[in-house]
């Protein structure tokens, strides 16, 4: 597919969309589309919807579209939108782009100085409130321009500015820019160092390893009988090469704040976001001994894709680095950035003699996606870092992601094809599978017939329909990273208590509950109270639906929502929309009533304290959809089936994975354990079995498929490599 033909299909879809909503317009698709994709690709979480324009104090245009804060690393991104659609010029040159960009800038001086009178209850007024009044916490702002054009200006780096001592980094996401990103197979922008244009000549460095074709842990890719042979990547087969470098503490600095989170991998980010920016022992270090850093700090482990390395006199430098990462070490780089960012006028820090070490390896780029969270787990693995940090490695996607593959839809509305819900497992797997056909081409369309694009389902959301339903609002309230780090320790442990509830009825459960959340995003699209001032409408979808599942459990116990119904029907039923169109109101009205105990609508609902006086709150539940619950007893039939299937396809997985180990390996962990004492008469006996099925075409039953398999996972916590040579 080109860019041109990528530019044609989008405003399509997003025309399509727009009518599909009834409410909505093609520029407003277009907003809520790429800013999906650009936080897909991490380049920033959480898109608040924000729109406001106006004249400022100084008589000068102002406008913005949105925001988003990063806690990583305190930046703050402003967003406006260029929208052309079809139809109109389908370029903006250099004179446009600073327009907008002068449309951003001036709202933000603006705010910073004044109060500007919005209505308390937006979103609006809440931005003002955080750049008036907490300006001093924000590190650097970055200026998004999202359009559909094509960027014509000849210069393509546009030079920062400063706006009240704040750093603003400019960048313009055109359709060329956006078509790359979603073309990339890790769906985010590339990240290019080169060490000559920031003042040093290289790094030192020495070459540790070099590997070619050696076998990784790591998951096969699953393939599925649509797919193409190219498209599966080859086994657990890596080729890689680690060097051992020495960075500069000064442009470790100087990289963090010109990338700033994105030069963390997404677990490290997750994990440094969870437990705050600085390490006072480190802090202490930079300060007061910045000699010593490199003898006292276990230093960084990081990937790339490419490296040029230059030989001179002083030895091997690198010259250039392309997609770094950080997957262990963000603590130390953040904290060098922050120390020296927070710094007093009287403490004349001087880190030109701090030095970090650094582990990089090279990956080649197809592989990078599925190595880089292994590395970084076991990287991380020293720490105190929870297994949760590290959920997106976790056998539950895989699982999830088989069910939305092989269980299709009921058929709906006369359809005479199949459908499915697409569970996206990987960054842009979906995208990723519509770039291969030719817009309006046959495969195209049957693509999209049998993954409607209304039907796809994100590891976030996922988590998010879940956590709703388990009732916590307040945790969904407070973004990505917070929602996935509480779902994965649930789920973790629930796998590791009983991994068969995870079955064919949890799949359509968390349907269900997709399409629940989605009727609701529709009933408040047709809220007065949204269109005037389209705020908050996140919070009150995660309040009323939690609402509803809270009074059900409560006072209801021995009947449930009919998810099956819901299912089956693939759309809500009337009983139910209507209830959730009376709490829609309730929640709007308790979220941002005056009397409420945070002045920010926001943080109010992020806090265990806004939740549970919702719980106190006496809601409006009506008895005709009380009548629509079903007895718990009438759904146990259909969990004990789909627990019974999960229990066979367990078995039938264990034995498959046994079998295609192969017998060396067999052989290797029986005789590893074997030497170090460490198997009872039972295990010793059925690793030899395992190492002999070629021989003897004697397979181990279920029972002992299982004993097999939990004596190599323990032999692999008491040290065992996790593959052998």
């Amino acid at each position: 597919m080109t860019v041109e033909e990528y530019r044609e299909q989008l405003l399509e879809d997003m025309a399509v969309a727009a009518a599909a909503d009834g409410s909505s317009t093609p520029d407003k698709e277009f907003l809520y589309y790429i800013t999906d994709v650009l936080a897909t690709g991490e380049e920033f979480d959480d898109f608040i919807e924000c729109h406001q324009e106006g004249i400022s104090h100084k008589r000068a245009n102002m406008e913005i579209d949105g925001y988003a804060f990063d806690d990583t690393d305190g930046s703050c991104c402003v967003f406006i939108l260029d929208y052309h659609g079809p139809f109109e010029n389908d370029s903006i040159n250099a004179k446009d782009i600073e327009v907008k960009f002068n449309l951003i800038r001036h709202f933000i001086e603006e705010a910073i100085k004044y109060k500007m009178g919005f209505e308390e209850s937006s979103q609006e007024y809440e931005f003002n409130m955080l750049l008036h009044e907490k300006i001093a916490e924000i590190t650097k702002f970055r200026f998004y321009i999202l359009t559909d054009a094509y960027n014509r200006q000849r210069v393509k780096n546009i030079k920062d500015i400063e706006i009240s001592g704040i750093n603003v980094e400019r960048n313009v996401w055109d359709i060329t820019r956006i078509f790359d990103i979603i073309s990339s197979t890790t769906q985010k922008e590339s990240i290019e160092i080169i060490f000559d244009k920031m003042g040093i000549n290289g790094i030192s460095c020495v070459k540790a390893v070099e590997y070619e074709n050696v076998k990784a842990d790591i998951e096969v890719p699953i393939r599925y009988e649509e797919e193409s042979p190219e498209e599966i990547i080859p086994e657990n087969i890596i080729t890689y090469t680690s060097y051992l470098a020495v960075v500069p503490g000064q442009i470790l600095n100087d990289l963090y704040l010109e990338f700033g989170s994105r030069l963390l991998e997404g677990n490290v980010r997750s994990f440094l976001s969870a437990r705050g920016k600085v390490n006072k022992s480190i802090q202490n270090t930079i300060k007061n001994y910045p000699e010593m850093f490199f003898a006292y700090n276990n230093g960084i482990a990081a990937t790339a894709t490419e490296i040029d390395t230059e030989m001179t006199r002083e030895g091997l430098i690198i010259k250039r680095i392309k997609d770094l990462q950080i997957v262990n070490g963000g603590q130390t780089t953040a904290s060098i950035a922050y120390t020296l960012l927070t710094q007093r006028k009287d403490d004349n820090i001087d880190i030109s003699k701090l030095y970090v070490p650094m582990k990089i390896s090279v990956l080649e780029h197809s592989m990078s996606e599925r190595i880089i969270p292994k590395i970084s787990e076991y990287s991380n693995s020293q720490n105190k870092v929870d297994a949760s940090d590290f959920f997106s490695n976790h056998p539950f996607h895989i699982r999830m992601e088989e069910y939305s593959r092989k269980t299709p839809a009921p058929a709906v509305q006369g359809n005479q094809y199949q459908q499915y819900w697409y569970y996206e497992r990987a960054k842009g797997q979906y995208n990723q599978g519509k770039m291969k056909f030719k817009p309006k081409s046959s495969q195209m369309k049957q693509y999209e017939m049998r993954y409607p694009a209304s039907q796809v389902i994100k590891l976030v959301d996922l988590a998010k329909y879940m956590e709703i339903y388990n009732c916590v609002p307040h945790i969904v309230s407070k973004g990505k990273q917070a929602l996935v780090r509480a779902f994965s320790n649930e789920i973790k442990k629930q796998w590791d208590k009983n991994d068969e509830i995870f079955n064919v009825y949890y799949f359509k459960r968390v349907v269900s509950l997709a399409i629940i959340f989605k009727a609701t995003d529709e009933i408040i699209r047709q809220k007065a109270w949204w269109k005037e001032k389209h705020s908050y409408k996140a919070n009150v979808i995660a309040y009323a639906m939690s609402i509803l599942f809270d009074y059900i459990q409560k006072n209801c116990k021995d009947y449930t929502l009919d998810f099956i119904k819901i299912w089956s029907q693939q759309s809500i039923y009337q009983e139910l929309w209507q209830q959730m169109a009376v709490l829609c109101d309730e929640v709007y009205e308790y979220i941002t009533e005056p009397s409420r105990m945070v002045e920010n609508v926001t943080e109010w609902c992020k806090r265990e304290l806004c939740w549970e006086k919702a719980q106190d709150k006496k809601w409006s539940i009506q008895d005709a959809f009380i009548k629509t619950l079903i007895p718990v007893s009438e759904i146990k039939d259909i969990q004990k089936d789909a627990k019974a299937g999960r229990k066979i396809a367990n078995e039938v997985d264990d034995l498959k994975y046994i079998i295609s180990a192969g017998e060396s390996y067999w052989k290797q962990v029986h005789e590893w354990g074997k030497e170090r004492k460490l198997l009872t008469d039972m295990e010793d006996s059925l690793l030899k079995m395992a190492r002999n099925i070629s021989i003897t075409g004697k397979v181990p039953s279920d029972r002992q498929a299982k004993v097999i398999i939990r004596t190599k996972d323990r032999l692999i916590e008491d040290g065992m490599p996790l593959t052998f040579s």
